[in-house]
């Protein structure tokens, strides 16, 4: 069976022309990383700001602990917070606008980033 012929016109519009990543392309991947990261370092920093858990042996051994959140670097988290949440719009912003094709992606971590700084931020700010 021979195979049906294709009118060149209609291979030309199917053809991808995207000549590949350029440097905004590169700068929001970099972005997007950096955003990850900072939402990483803040969930460390929570852990060290948090109070300490006061059992019983610590009470039989006479041990301080930390009672409450310690309230500077609380502050330093909803700093961090404020960044990775800025970083964060900004990211899909550009994106927003990058975006020409329905096949372009549409960056859904980043929501999930800007979806949990949010969250952290309200549950600091109660603190």
């Amino acid at each position: 069976m021979e195979e049906p012929v294709v009118p060149e016109r209609v291979s030309r519009r199917r053809r991808d022309r995207r000549k590949g990543s350029d440097w905004l392309m590169r700068l929001l991947a970099l972005l997007n990383v950096s955003c990850w990261g900072l939402l990483l370092l803040v969930l460390n920093l929570a852990h060290f700001a948090k109070p300490e858990f006061n059992s019983g042996l610590v009470q039989y051994w006479g041990l301080s602990t930390k009672p409450g959140w310690d309230a500077e670097q609380v502050r330093q988290l909803q700093i961090m917070l404020y960044c990775c949440l800025g970083f964060t719009l900004v990211t899909l912003l550009i994106h927003q606008f990058r975006n020409r094709r329905r096949s372009d992606s549409k960056r859904l971590n980043l929501l999930f980033v800007a979806l949990a700084c949010a969250v952290a931020l309200y549950i600091f700010s109660t603190l």
